[in-house]
């Protein structure tokens, strides 16, 4: 797994190429089944844990928010979901329920995708929207534009868009994630949130 940012000096070009996560998961959000990277990149559903029941936890419901929350401009990330085959991910409003099973839909301040039984992808829309996905993801690319209410899910494998959702934002917004619990009688695979190159020049 990458650190929060891992720098290396290239001589020749007077470069650091530097790797960095954009956001990391935000442990005191996450249900108590859920075990993380040192990093905090990483998150697999596991044995459940002894953890406080602070307000921002959420119970009812495996998953886990991300950090930091944005509440203007535009934002993308990009989550290996491997060869999962029962996740979610998305955005979700600072006030969702937290403590009670609720709709995974916009109604409820939720704006996500996933994949259910290996086979099926779906938009979490009030009706559930399928997805036609021609190639199997194992990386996506979330893009959030605040302001113009827009998330976006790029399929990385094929560079093809999965899902649009458009609304109106109207207070903080925060990465979504759910690994699942089992896939096949084994505990479902992990979601890694991926590092990104930034070039930074020495001139």
């Amino acid at each position: 797994f990458f650190l929060w940012r891992v720098c290396h000096f290239v001589d020749t070009e007077m470069l650091w190429l530097c790797l960095e996560s954009p956001i990391t998961f935000d442990p005191n959000s996450a249900q108590s089944n859920l075990s993380f990277s040192d990093e905090l990149t990483c998150v697999q559903y596991g044995c459940r844990q002894s953890v406080p029941d602070n307000p921002e936890r959420c119970v009812n419901r495996v998953c886990v928010l991300g950090t930091p929350g944005f509440s203007s401009g535009r934002h993308s990330w990009t989550v290996d979901v491997g060869q999962g085959r029962n996740w979610y991910i998305g955005v979700a409003r600072e006030s969702i329920q937290r403590k009670n099973t609720v709709f995974l839909d916009p109604n409820e301040g939720f704006w996500v995708i996933g994949q259910t039984s290996g086979d099926s992808y779906w938009a979490q829309t009030p009706n559930r929207t399928s997805l036609v996905v021609k190639q199997k993801p194992e990386r996506i690319t979330v893009e959030l534009d605040y302001g113009k209410g827009k998330v976006v899910f790029i399929n990385n494998t094929d560079m093809t868009i999965m899902h649009t959702f458009r609304d109106k934002f109207t207070e903080k917004i925060f990465p979504y994630f759910s690994p699942g619990l089992y896939e096949k009688g084994k505990i479902s695979s992990p979601i890694i949130i991926c590092a990104q190159t930034i070039n930074i020049s020495m001139e």
